[in-house]
């Protein structure tokens, strides 16, 4: 009785809490069925997303090993290093920003002003959002 009791609130509290954020799932929909993007547009969409994607890796990978050996200072207690890397790690973050930034104005410049307004809103709920990939931080 009580494990039927438990397991029925557990399902209860699962549901309620898939309701309650189900508004979040758009800034992780892809970009076509969000914003209703004909084929020409998901075609050059698609390709902005790449060619920033491959653009990003490179620095990013960059990024994540000096964060890692940032780590690693910090838990060494090696004031030199950790200086030293904050430094290193300042122009990436940048340049992974800069990266992003062009991607986003590529992908407002084949949207329609319905469209464009929707983006504007995608992206600032997107950057609301914590954690994984959308940790964005200033």
């Amino acid at each position: 009785m009580y494990s039927k009791k438990l397991s029925s609130f557990t399902f209860s509290f699962i549901v309620s809490t898939l309701i309650l954020f189900a508004g979040n799932a758009m800034a992780d929909k892809p970009l076509k069925s969000v914003f209703k993007l004909n084929i020409e547009q998901t075609a050059k969409v698609t390709a902005i997303q790449k060619e920033a994607r491959d653009t990003n890796r490179k620095p990013r990978g960059e990024l994540q090993r000096k964060k890692r050996a940032l780590r690693r200072a910090r838990k060494a207690n090696d004031g030199a290093a950790i200086a030293r890397l904050e430094k290193e790690i300042v122009p990436l973050q940048a340049k992974m920003r800069q990266i992003h930034a062009q991607e986003e104005q590529k992908i407002r410049a084949i949207l329609n002003p319905q469209q464009t307004v929707k983006y504007e809103q995608w992206l600032q709920q997107r950057n609301q959002m914590v954690g994984s990939s959308r940790d964005v931080k200033e």
